[in-house]
């Protein structure tokens, strides 16, 4: 749920802060995005200090950053004192991404973390809708009340303090099940799936609550409910993925996943721009990334090493949180090239969308014979 929050919990606030910091809308932007860009340069980092120091202790020492960094923007009226915090938040984010999917990879084995990695995407998905409802509730009553939300951090600490251990190290079984899936190429292959999905899937947050508020009227708070049914899908499917995940493997279910964004971010230009179609965009590319989550951790997860997990789940959250960032450079250029037409735009990243199903077939193809589980 708090790897979302870099970006997504203010998303529905936006709006507002682009009104209030009048002149300064490019600064602004980057109040989403600023977090993943430091995620992306020090997840590796995060990654080697949880390996050498331990995932729980990082995990308590990131969430406090988490806490201190999100809830700080709220007491402050300057761009540039708000863009530093949010950049150290994202410190926090990547100790959080690295220590929470090591330690699934740790704690579990088999079709039983293959479950544990479905779970955590749902509530991933969970919490985009809690968020951000309750970010546009907040947006609505002032422009810097959604930096509130990260209090949210305070009880997870606290359970976090209460129930988690460091874990033992893992059995002879898991370490041998871990050096037969050593595949660097999927690894590889997984890195660049979850870097372009992320761009592909972002494009969601960050531009449909301005198209849908200029465009169609739409007000924040109802914004933040809408961007909940993302949330939904994406936990409905997450839910699912270990049923998915004995029929197809996690490259085939990629596959599946970008094909599912293609089609939901073509529909309001190929059908209607209309507040039940972009509703039914969210829904569906939710159900994509209720998929494709878990389909490119499980791989990632198995394929490393005990003792270099943490390294290796750093660079998964570089990959992950670069592609956040990235949607903020890339969107601009694109909406520029179709003069600001928000369903064109969307359209261009369907089609990167179709263009990575095929690539991803494609490396699936040597290796159908090979299970990801």
């Amino acid at each position: 749920m708090l790897i979302l929050m870099g970006g997504a919990a203010v998303t529905p606030g936006l709006p507002g802060m682009e009104a209030h910091f009048a002149g300064y809308e490019n600064l602004t932007s980057l109040i989403i995005t600023l977090p993943h860009l430091a995620v992306a340069i020090v997840g590796f980092l995060m990654g080697m200090l949880v390996d050498r120091y331990g995932k729980v202790r990082m995990l308590v020492l990131s969430l406090l950053i988490f806490i201190v960094t999100g809830t700080g923007s709220y007491f402050l009226d300057n761009i540039y004192a708000i863009l530093v915090l949010r950049f150290l938040l994202g410190f926090g984010l990547a100790g959080i991404v690295c220590t929470v999917t090591s330690l699934i990879g740790c704690y579990y084995t088999g079709q039983q973390r293959v479950r544990m990695l479905g779970l955590q995407s749902a509530s991933m998905g969970v919490g985009v809708l809690i968020l951000e409802v309750l970010g546009g509730t907040l947006a609505d009553m002032n422009w810097n009340a959604p930096f509130l939300v990260y209090l949210i951090g305070v009880p997870f600490l606290m359970l976090v303090l209460i129930f988690l251990r460091e874990p033992e190290t893992e059995t002879p079984d898991a370490i041998q099940d871990n050096g037969a899936k050593n595949d660097v190429k999927t690894i590889a292959s997984c890195y660049i799936a979850v870097l372009v999905g992320m761009i592909v899937i972002f494009s969601i947050p960050t531009k449909m609550p301005s198209y849908m508020e200029v465009q169609l009227g739409v007000s924040a708070t109802m914004m933040g409910l809408f961007l909940g049914f993302h949330g939904i899908g994406n936990a409905v499917f997450s839910c699912l993925h270990r049923r998915f995940s004995t029929v197809l493997s996690s490259m085939h279910l990629i596959v599946i996943s970008f094909l599912l964004l293609a089609v939901s971010l073509s529909l309001p230009m190929l059908v209607a721009e209309s507040v039940p179609v972009c509703l039914f965009t969210l829904v569906v590319s939710g159900f994509a990334v209720g998929l494709i989550v878990p389909s490119v951790a499980n791989p990632i997860v198995v394929a490393s090493s005990p003792s270099h997990r943490g390294k290796v789940m750093g660079l998964y959250a570089v990959f992950l949180n670069l592609g956040q960032f990235a949607i903020s450079l890339v969107s601009i250029p694109i909406l520029g090239f179709v003069d600001g037409s928000y369903p064109e735009m969307f359209a261009v990243f369907a089609l990167i969308a179709v263009v990575m199903a095929v690539a991803m077939l494609a490396v699936s193809v040597p290796s159908r014979n090979k299970t990801t589980a």
